[in-house]
């Protein structure tokens, strides 16, 4: 048993390594599709307009003299791209976290209970026997790190 519970976790962590390095490398973002006002330098104002994040932008300014240049833009823009990855990463690993306890637990293992996961926010569904499943379900999701929600939309099979 604990051999089946060590090749999932393994599996699991390898899942989430290999979905945080998915997707296509992003061009280094553009002075001039930032800088609106074409003073040389971009404001926070400008910076946000375009979709990027204060916590980014401020990561960025080097200098603190809340303005980017040219160079400060491009590390604004991988703070942005670590930013997100990480936000995505935490999600992943929450749902791998439930997952792994779900199937652990003797009351709900085996169960088809689907765990998704945006923003902290864990959602269940699928079908338990019981509500006292249900509610083992929604207590071990609330259990793990990083949850800040979890929605219980498990059914009870007739």
């Amino acid at each position: 048993m604990k051999t089946l519970n060590r090749n999932l976790l393994t599996l699991a962590l390898a899942g989430m390594l290999s979905a945080s390095v998915v997707g296509q490398a992003q061009a280094a973002p553009s002075l001039k599709t930032y800088d609106s006002n074409s003073d040389g330098k971009v404001s926070l104002q400008e910076y946000e307009a375009q979709g990027g994040q204060v916590k980014a932008f401020k990561e960025g300014d080097t200098n603190h003299d809340n303005f980017l240049d040219r160079d400060e833009l491009v590390k604004a823009g991988a703070n942005a791209d670590r930013i997100t990855t990480g936000k995505y990463v935490d999600d992943a690993w929450i749902t791998t976290k439930v997952k792994t306890l779900l199937l652990k637990d003797e009351g709900v293992k085996g169960l088809d209970v689907n765990v998704e996961t945006h923003k902290g926010s864990v959602q269940l569904a699928g079908w338990v026997n019981n509500s006292t499943q249900a509610a083992q379900a929604e207590k071990i999701a609330r259990s793990v790190e990083g949850v800040k929600t979890v929605e219980n939309d498990l059914q009870v099979k007739r």
